[in-house]
Protein backbone atom coordinates (compact mmCIF):
# COMPACT_ATOMS: atom_id res chain seq x y z
CA UNK A 1 0.00 0.00 0.00
CA UNK A 2 1.26 3.17 -1.01
CA UNK A 3 0.52 6.13 1.23
CA UNK A 4 -0.24 9.64 -0.71
CA UNK A 5 1.58 12.90 1.12
CA UNK A 6 0.07 16.14 -0.30
CA UNK A 7 1.81 19.23 0.28
CA UNK A 8 0.54 22.47 0.47
CA UNK A 9 3.16 25.17 -1.30
CA UNK A 10 3.80 27.90 1.17
CA UNK A 11 5.98 30.74 -0.62
CA UNK A 12 8.80 31.75 1.25
CA UNK A 13 9.04 34.17 3.97
CA UNK A 14 10.70 36.57 2.16
CA UNK A 15 8.59 36.53 -0.97
CA UNK A 16 5.79 36.45 1.79
CA UNK A 17 6.72 39.66 2.94
CA UNK A 18 7.37 41.24 0.01
CA UNK A 19 3.71 40.40 -1.41
CA UNK A 20 2.58 42.45 1.74
CA UNK A 21 4.87 45.59 1.36
CA UNK A 22 3.90 45.77 -2.80
CA UNK A 23 0.21 45.87 -1.42
CA UNK A 24 1.20 48.59 0.95
CA UNK A 25 2.86 50.69 -1.36
CA UNK A 26 -0.05 49.95 -3.83
CA UNK A 27 -2.86 51.43 -0.96
CA UNK A 28 -0.69 54.07 -0.09
CA UNK A 29 -0.50 55.39 -3.92
CA UNK A 30 -3.97 55.17 -4.07
CA UNK A 31 -4.56 57.19 -0.93
CA UNK A 32 -2.12 59.95 -2.49
CA UNK A 33 -4.51 59.63 -5.42
CA UNK A 34 -7.98 59.95 -3.94
CA UNK A 35 -5.87 62.71 -1.74
CA UNK A 36 -5.03 64.60 -5.15
CA UNK A 37 -8.43 64.03 -6.78
CA UNK A 38 -10.41 65.74 -3.85
CA UNK A 39 -8.04 68.50 -3.92
CA UNK A 40 -8.68 68.87 -7.74
CA UNK A 41 -11.95 68.63 -6.91
CA UNK A 42 -12.73 71.85 -5.44
CA UNK A 43 -15.53 74.21 -6.94
CA UNK A 44 -17.74 77.37 -5.84
CA UNK A 45 -20.20 78.97 -7.55
CA UNK A 46 -18.87 82.53 -7.99
CA UNK A 47 -21.02 85.04 -6.63
CA UNK A 48 -19.41 88.72 -7.04
CA UNK A 49 -17.03 90.16 -8.91
CA UNK A 50 -14.71 92.34 -6.99
CA UNK A 51 -12.29 93.65 -9.91
CA UNK A 52 -10.58 92.06 -12.81
CA UNK A 53 -8.56 89.75 -10.24
CA UNK A 54 -10.65 89.38 -7.50
CA UNK A 55 -13.91 87.13 -7.28
CA UNK A 56 -16.16 86.31 -4.20
CA UNK A 57 -16.58 82.24 -4.47
CA UNK A 58 -19.19 80.39 -2.76
CA UNK A 59 -17.25 76.90 -2.13
CA UNK A 60 -18.75 74.05 -2.04
CA UNK A 61 -20.58 73.05 1.35
CA UNK A 62 -20.63 76.97 2.73
CA UNK A 63 -23.41 79.24 2.80
CA UNK A 64 -20.76 82.41 3.09
CA UNK A 65 -18.70 83.63 -0.11
CA UNK A 66 -14.83 83.76 0.65
CA UNK A 67 -12.53 86.08 -1.73
CA UNK A 68 -10.53 84.49 -4.19
CA UNK A 69 -7.43 86.15 -5.86
CA UNK A 70 -6.68 85.15 -8.67
CA UNK A 71 -2.64 83.72 -9.01
CA UNK A 72 -0.20 84.83 -12.01
CA UNK A 73 -2.42 88.10 -13.04
CA UNK A 74 -2.27 92.06 -11.89
CA UNK A 75 -5.55 93.44 -13.27
CA UNK A 76 -6.26 97.23 -12.68
CA UNK A 77 -8.29 98.10 -9.82
CA UNK A 78 -11.12 100.21 -9.19
CA UNK A 79 -10.70 101.54 -5.73
CA UNK A 80 -6.73 100.76 -5.52
CA UNK A 81 -5.67 102.35 -1.83
CA UNK A 82 -3.34 104.97 -3.19
CA UNK A 83 -4.05 105.20 -7.03
CA UNK A 84 -7.50 105.53 -6.63
CA UNK A 85 -9.45 104.20 -10.14
CA UNK A 86 -6.70 102.67 -12.57
CA UNK A 87 -6.91 103.00 -16.15
CA UNK A 88 -9.43 100.26 -17.51
CA UNK A 89 -10.65 98.48 -14.49
CA UNK A 90 -14.28 98.87 -15.08
CA UNK A 91 -13.74 97.12 -18.78
CA UNK A 92 -11.35 94.26 -16.62
CA UNK A 93 -13.75 93.53 -14.12
CA UNK A 94 -16.75 93.74 -16.83
CA UNK A 95 -14.99 90.96 -19.00
CA UNK A 96 -13.97 88.86 -16.12
CA UNK A 97 -18.05 88.90 -14.91
CA UNK A 98 -18.86 87.94 -18.23
CA UNK A 99 -16.74 85.10 -17.88
CA UNK A 100 -17.25 83.21 -14.43
CA UNK A 101 -20.30 85.24 -12.53
CA UNK A 102 -22.95 82.85 -11.64
CA UNK A 103 -21.09 79.93 -12.95
CA UNK A 104 -19.79 76.64 -10.72
CA UNK A 105 -16.22 77.08 -11.57
CA UNK A 106 -13.58 74.93 -10.23
CA UNK A 107 -10.48 75.71 -8.09
CA UNK A 108 -7.22 74.84 -7.73
CA UNK A 109 -3.91 76.05 -6.01
CA UNK A 110 0.00 76.27 -6.47
CA UNK A 111 2.37 77.01 -3.82
CA UNK A 112 0.62 79.18 -1.69
CA UNK A 113 -2.92 79.05 0.10
CA UNK A 114 -3.48 82.26 0.89
CA UNK A 115 -1.85 85.77 0.41
CA UNK A 116 -0.96 88.45 2.81
CA UNK A 117 -4.56 90.03 2.82
CA UNK A 118 -5.66 86.06 3.55
CA UNK A 119 -7.44 85.76 -0.12
CA UNK A 120 -7.33 82.25 -0.98
CA UNK A 121 -5.06 82.18 -4.46
CA UNK A 122 -6.38 80.16 -7.09
CA UNK A 123 -6.42 78.89 -10.53
CA UNK A 124 -9.90 79.46 -11.88
CA UNK A 125 -11.53 76.90 -14.32
CA UNK A 126 -14.64 77.69 -16.20
CA UNK A 127 -17.31 75.24 -17.73
CA UNK A 128 -18.06 73.53 -19.63
CA UNK A 129 -14.48 72.85 -21.08
CA UNK A 130 -12.15 73.92 -18.72
CA UNK A 131 -10.63 76.99 -20.04
CA UNK A 132 -7.95 78.91 -16.80
CA UNK A 133 -10.05 81.98 -16.59
CA UNK A 134 -6.55 83.99 -15.37
CA UNK A 135 -5.12 82.74 -18.33
CA UNK A 136 -7.90 83.80 -20.33
CA UNK A 137 -8.00 87.24 -18.77
CA UNK A 138 -4.37 88.15 -19.70
CA UNK A 139 -4.93 86.87 -23.71
CA UNK A 140 -7.68 89.12 -23.39
CA UNK A 141 -5.73 92.04 -22.57
CA UNK A 142 -7.72 92.74 -19.10
CA UNK A 143 -4.73 91.67 -16.62
CA UNK A 144 -1.15 91.63 -17.15
CA UNK A 145 1.21 88.33 -16.11
CA UNK A 146 2.14 88.71 -12.31
CA UNK A 147 5.44 87.40 -11.89
CA UNK A 148 7.15 89.32 -8.71
CA UNK A 149 5.53 85.92 -6.58
CA UNK A 150 7.32 82.12 -8.33
CA UNK A 151 4.08 80.30 -9.96
CA UNK A 152 3.84 77.53 -12.01
CA UNK A 153 2.14 78.66 -15.11
CA UNK A 154 3.88 81.80 -15.19
CA UNK A 155 5.73 80.81 -18.43
CA UNK A 156 2.07 80.32 -20.57
CA UNK A 157 1.05 83.41 -18.88
CA UNK A 158 4.05 85.74 -19.73
CA UNK A 159 3.25 83.88 -23.68
CA UNK A 160 -0.61 85.31 -23.09
CA UNK A 161 0.62 88.90 -22.35
CA UNK A 162 3.03 88.58 -25.21
CA UNK A 163 -0.14 87.42 -27.75
CA UNK A 164 -2.32 90.40 -26.02
CA UNK A 165 0.57 93.23 -26.84
CA UNK A 166 1.11 91.96 -30.10
CA UNK A 167 -2.81 92.21 -30.81
CA UNK A 168 -3.43 95.12 -29.04
CA UNK A 169 -5.96 93.75 -26.52
CA UNK A 170 -7.28 95.60 -23.91
CA UNK A 171 -4.50 97.13 -21.69
CA UNK A 172 -2.07 97.15 -24.56
CA UNK A 173 -4.51 99.24 -26.94
CA UNK A 174 -2.58 101.74 -29.47
CA UNK A 175 0.85 100.16 -28.29
CA UNK A 176 -0.47 101.06 -24.54
CA UNK A 177 -0.68 104.69 -25.89
CA UNK A 178 -4.51 104.44 -24.57
CA UNK A 179 -3.28 104.28 -21.27
CA UNK A 180 -0.84 106.90 -21.60
CA UNK A 181 -2.97 109.41 -22.96
CA UNK A 182 -5.50 108.67 -20.05
CA UNK A 183 -2.95 109.08 -17.12
CA UNK A 184 -1.43 112.27 -19.06
CA UNK A 185 -5.24 113.79 -18.96
CA UNK A 186 -4.85 113.98 -14.85
CA UNK A 187 -6.18 110.65 -14.03
CA UNK A 188 -3.26 109.98 -11.78
CA UNK A 189 -0.67 112.03 -10.06
CA UNK A 190 2.98 111.86 -11.96
CA UNK A 191 6.71 111.34 -10.52
CA UNK A 192 8.21 114.69 -11.26
CA UNK A 193 11.89 115.27 -12.08
CA UNK A 194 13.78 118.56 -12.02
CA UNK A 195 17.36 119.69 -12.76
CA UNK A 196 18.98 121.44 -10.06
CA UNK A 197 22.39 122.73 -8.91
CA UNK A 198 25.52 120.34 -8.56
CA UNK A 199 24.03 118.25 -11.27
CA UNK A 200 21.23 116.99 -8.96
CA UNK A 201 18.04 116.86 -9.57
CA UNK A 202 14.61 117.07 -7.42
CA UNK A 203 12.38 114.45 -6.79
CA UNK A 204 8.40 115.29 -6.74
CA UNK A 205 5.34 113.43 -6.17
CA UNK A 206 2.54 114.29 -4.83
CA UNK A 207 3.18 117.33 -2.53
CA UNK A 208 6.53 115.89 -1.75
CA UNK A 209 9.98 116.51 -2.58
CA UNK A 210 13.49 114.97 -2.10
CA UNK A 211 16.20 117.43 -3.09
CA UNK A 212 20.12 116.40 -4.18
CA UNK A 213 18.83 112.95 -6.06
CA UNK A 214 22.26 111.76 -7.98
CA UNK A 215 21.97 110.99 -11.66
CA UNK A 216 23.10 107.71 -10.59
CA UNK A 217 20.06 107.34 -8.12
CA UNK A 218 17.41 108.42 -10.01
CA UNK A 219 16.17 104.88 -11.20
CA UNK A 220 16.35 103.73 -7.86
CA UNK A 221 14.30 106.69 -6.09
CA UNK A 222 11.78 106.58 -8.59
CA UNK A 223 11.21 103.04 -8.39
CA UNK A 224 11.01 103.54 -4.54
CA UNK A 225 8.46 106.15 -4.91
CA UNK A 226 6.35 103.78 -7.42
CA UNK A 227 6.11 101.04 -5.11
CA UNK A 228 5.20 102.88 -2.05
CA UNK A 229 2.30 104.16 -3.83
CA UNK A 230 1.23 101.16 -5.72
CA UNK A 231 1.39 99.21 -2.08
CA UNK A 232 0.42 101.66 0.42
CA UNK A 233 -2.52 104.14 1.59
CA UNK A 234 -2.11 107.75 1.52
CA UNK A 235 -0.91 107.51 5.58
CA UNK A 236 1.73 104.56 5.19
CA UNK A 237 2.84 106.13 2.14
CA UNK A 238 3.40 109.84 3.33
CA UNK A 239 5.06 108.31 6.59
CA UNK A 240 7.29 106.01 4.33
CA UNK A 241 8.26 108.42 1.98
CA UNK A 242 9.75 110.57 5.25
CA UNK A 243 11.74 108.08 6.42
CA UNK A 244 13.48 108.08 2.60
CA UNK A 245 14.11 111.91 2.67
CA UNK A 246 10.72 113.45 1.03
CA UNK A 247 9.59 116.96 2.81
CA UNK A 248 6.33 118.55 2.36
CA UNK A 249 6.85 121.05 -0.47
CA UNK A 250 4.56 123.48 1.08
CA UNK A 251 5.33 123.70 4.82
CA UNK A 252 2.21 125.14 5.84
CA UNK A 253 0.49 121.46 4.48
CA UNK A 254 3.30 119.53 6.68
CA UNK A 255 0.43 117.71 8.45
CA UNK A 256 -1.26 116.77 5.20
CA UNK A 257 1.80 115.64 3.34
CA UNK A 258 2.74 112.95 5.96
CA UNK A 259 6.13 114.90 7.56
CA UNK A 260 4.44 114.07 10.83
CA UNK A 261 4.19 110.33 11.79
CA UNK A 262 0.23 108.82 12.17
CA UNK A 263 1.97 107.39 15.54
CA UNK A 264 3.26 110.83 16.41
CA UNK A 265 -0.02 112.79 16.27
CA UNK A 266 -2.15 113.32 19.17
CA UNK A 267 -4.65 111.25 19.74
CA UNK A 268 -8.03 113.14 18.49
CA UNK A 269 -11.75 112.16 20.31
CA UNK A 270 -14.03 110.49 18.09
CA UNK A 271 -17.12 112.59 17.33
CA UNK A 272 -19.84 112.24 19.51
CA UNK A 273 -21.85 109.49 17.95
CA UNK A 274 -24.83 107.33 19.57
CA UNK A 275 -24.38 104.48 20.41
CA UNK A 276 -21.35 102.58 21.80
CA UNK A 277 -17.98 103.10 19.73
CA UNK A 278 -16.10 100.08 18.82
CA UNK A 279 -12.26 100.34 18.59
CA UNK A 280 -11.33 98.43 14.93
CA UNK A 281 -9.32 95.51 16.84
CA UNK A 282 -12.88 94.47 18.58
CA UNK A 283 -15.06 95.07 15.17
CA UNK A 284 -14.72 91.03 14.20
CA UNK A 285 -16.13 90.11 17.44
CA UNK A 286 -19.78 91.82 16.27
CA UNK A 287 -20.16 90.22 12.99
CA UNK A 288 -23.72 90.46 11.68
CA UNK A 289 -24.31 93.57 14.42
CA UNK A 290 -24.97 97.06 12.94
CA UNK A 291 -21.92 99.09 14.88
CA UNK A 292 -20.07 102.22 15.00
CA UNK A 293 -16.16 101.69 14.56
CA UNK A 294 -13.25 103.77 15.15
CA UNK A 295 -10.31 103.49 13.58
CA UNK A 296 -8.14 104.89 10.44
CA UNK A 297 -9.13 103.66 6.99
CA UNK A 298 -6.03 102.03 4.75
CA UNK A 299 -7.40 100.20 2.72
CA UNK A 300 -10.62 100.03 0.09
CA UNK A 301 -12.12 97.41 -2.64
CA UNK A 302 -15.34 98.33 -3.93
CA UNK A 303 -17.11 95.34 -5.43
CA UNK A 304 -20.81 95.82 -7.20
CA UNK A 305 -22.28 95.64 -4.16
CA UNK A 306 -20.26 96.17 -1.03
CA UNK A 307 -17.43 98.25 -0.16
CA UNK A 308 -15.02 96.71 2.08
CA UNK A 309 -13.06 99.01 4.20
CA UNK A 310 -9.63 98.06 6.51
CA UNK A 311 -8.74 99.83 9.47
CA UNK A 312 -5.30 100.47 10.55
Amino acid sequence: MSIRREEQAIPPPELHGRGHATRAVIFLLLLGFLAGSADAAETGVVDEVVDGDTLLVRTAGSTEAVTVRLIGIDAPERSHPSLGKEFFSDEAAAHLASLCRGKTVRLEKDTEETDRYDRLLRYVFLPPDGRLLNEEMVRAGMARAYTRFPFSRKNAFLAAEGYARREGKGLWKDGGMAEARWLAAGNAAPVEVYPSGGRTFVLAHKGLAKAGVERGNLPKEIEGVLRLRGELSDVEFASKARDRGFRPIDPSNAGQSGSESPGQRAHQPAPAIGGTVIPWEDAHRHEGEEIVVEGTIVRTHRAEKVMYLNFH
